[in-house]
Order: structure tokens, then sequence, then C-alpha cells
């Protein structure tokens, strides 16, 4: 071959190869890249986002944020932004759920979900940074909670989590026996009431009396209807012990625990006649019983003597009545049984018992 021929294959060959290394150099993309906030230029040949992020080792995940979308053709002098998230398990006012920011710190956090209120109570300082494999952040926010305690009802505003927490900021002790409307241990919400019942119980004991029985004994020497008290009753005793629970002054239980019984009752013994009574009418023994009536009482088997000792239609004193088998005052005795016993008292000491108006028997 020629050598002037050669020499033009030569000069061909090395154009092409110079013009191959200019033509790759020229396809050579500037981009930015900024992640998580730091920035650097880089080179690259890559057609796409996601394909430039992969050689530069990196991947996103599924909650970070790529702009443009990875999908998205990359050019010269571009800027590709990758926020990567960070996963938060977030506890507000004792809720907890896992959220995902792209925040660098709390407070850019707290900015993202919204939190902007002032009085946040935080487990971490706003200023801390976020790392990447997340943590885990606390907020409980102020709240109005209606509080009733002690005969009183006021609303507070707490950053208090729980509503025993809220008891001992508000310096409410609570005793063994207390009670609260809301569980200590359950978080607060807005708008929440919560009420302090203050509990006393204690043991009470409630005398009583134990009636007596009453035994009757027939007496067949004593007119039916007449009865005589051979042995007085008495009352027995006891005592009974309640457990009482009283709630803000007022008793809203009882219980009984026992009972003890501390005088026996006395039965009342009673002879009661059972022989046939004879007739007491006025005119059975020929005297005039009502004409004594009526100037003894007036014929009023009721009345009274102003003084208070004499009763019924006779006038008879309790123990002049009592003496003749009566009981109970004669006032409250029947006309039949009032005549009848009047017979009596005639038989027994004839008509003097009515100084003034004995005669009458006789008219």
């Amino acid at each position: 071959m020629r050598r002037s021929l050669q020499l033009s294959l030569f000069a061909l060959v090395l154009l092409g190869l110079v013009g191959g290394t200019l033509a790759f150099f020229l396809a050579q993309k500037s981009v930015t890249v900024t992640v998580d906030g730091q920035s650097r230029s880089i080179g690259t040949y890559a057609d796409t986002v996601g394909e430039m992020l992969e050689e530069e080792g990196l991947e996103p995940a599924a909650h970070d944020v790529v702009l443009p979308a990875a999908h998205q053709s990359v050019s010269d002098g571009d800027t590709v932004i990758l926020n990567r998230a960070r996963q938060l398990e977030l506890t507000v006012d004792g809720v907890s759920r896992e959220v995902y920011v792209t925040a660098l710190s709390v407070d850019e956090a707290l900015e993202q979900l919204g939190y902007r209120a002032e009085g946040l109570v935080l487990s971490a300082s706003r200023s801390d940074r976020l790392p990447l494999d997340g943590m885990a952040l606390t907020i409980t926010t102020p709240k109005n909670i209606t509080l009733v305690a002690d005969g009183q009802e006021r609303v507070v505003t707490t950053t208090a989590a729980t509503a025993g927490d809220l008891l001992a900021e508000q310096g409410l002790a609570l005793s063994e026996t207390d009670r609260t409307s809301l569980y200590p241990q359950q978080a607060l919400l807005d708008r929440m009431r919560l009420q302090v019942f203050r509990v006393q119980v204690s043991e009470v004991p409630v005398t009583s009396a134990i009636p007596f029985e009453r035994v009757e004994t027939p007496d067949a020497n004593a007119f039916e209807g007449d009865e005589t008290i051979t042995q007085p009753g008495q009352a027995g005793e006891q005592i009974t012990t309640y457990r009482v629970t009283v709630t803000d002054g007022v008793e809203t239980g009882r219980e009984e625990l026992r009972t003890e019984v501390t005088r026996q009752p006395v039965a009342e013994q009673v002879t009661v006649g059972t022989k046939a009574r004879p007739a007491n009418s006025p005119s059975a023994d020929g005297l005039n019983w009502a004409a004594l009536a009526q100037c003894e009482s007036g014929g009023r088997p009721n009345a009274v003597n102003p003084s208070g000792r004499y009763h019924g239609l006779y006038q008879f004193s309790v123990a002049t009545w009592q003496s003749v088998g009566g009981t109970g005052l004669p006032s409250q005795a029947s006309p039949d049984e009032q005549t009848y016993r009047a017979q009596l008292l005639y038989q027994r000491s004839g008509a003097g018992q009515w100084p003034h108006c004995g005669s009458r028997l006789f008219s």
C-alpha cells in the first residue's frame, strides 16, 4: 500500500476517535442534587431522574418525596430534590399513631403536621433533629376541662395528659373511697367533664325495739270480754349495724351488716274470760241507768270531764274502771260495756259511787 494511502486511513481513524470522545463528553449533563436540604453538583449521563438517583446510590422509599418524579427525564442544569421521610411514633393527648414526615427537626415536623398552637408540651425539644430512622414524639395540647369538686364547678385550661395528672396539678387529693367520673389513667380531651365524688363509708349502729308477744290464757271464772294482765309485756332491744355510704354529703347506700339482741322481750301474760256474760240491758235490774248517764255525762259515751279524770257515760275514774275489769279508757268502750261495768260497780258498792246522781237510778 502506498504510504500516502496509509496516512489517509490513519487520519480518518484518529478523527473518528476524537469525534466519539467529544460526543461522549458533550452528552454528559450537569445536575444539582439536593438530599434532605444538602446540595451538590454531579455529572450524569442518565436519561431519567430515577436512573440518576440510582447512579448516586440513592433509592427512594415509599414515603420519600422526589422532585421531579422518578420517571421524568433529566436535562443539563436541572435540580433534583430528594426529601427522605422519617417515621414518627406520634402520641397526641394519649392517642397514638404512625406518621411520616420529611421534616428535619421536631419544629418542622410540628409545622408539617399542623400543630401550631402555643403551649404544647412535647417529649422532645423543638430544635432536636429527626434521625432518618425516626423517633417517638408525644404531644400534649392545652384543653379546657370542666372540673367539679367539693361543691365548686369551674373550667380549667391544662396540658395534663390524664385525669389523674389534672387532679394532681390542681392539688385535689383523693381518699381510698373517693371516686371520679373518669379513670385516673384516662386521657383528657378538650371540653371533657371531670367530677370528683367525695365518698365516706362508715358503720352506723341503730337501736330498735323488739315487740313482745301476747300470751292469752282462758279464765272460766271471768266473763267473756274481760281481760286481766297478769304479767306486763316488755319490749326487747336490738342493735343493727349498717354500712352507710355518703356521697357529697348525701346518703347513697345502706347495707345491713349484723344484728345483736341486747335485751330479750318479755311476753305479756293475759287471762281472757270465757264465762257467758249476763244480760246488761239498763232495764234488766229495774234501775234507771239512762237517767244516771244523763245526769253524769249528758248521755255521751265519750264524755271526759275538764280535769281529764272522769270518763264515759257514768264518769268512771280509770282506777275504778279497772277495778271492775275494764281495760283502756272508759270513754273508749262501747255504751253496753260501760253500763255492764256500772252494774258491777253498783252490785259491789251501791249507788253511793255516784254521790250527786246516784238517786236517779231509782227514778
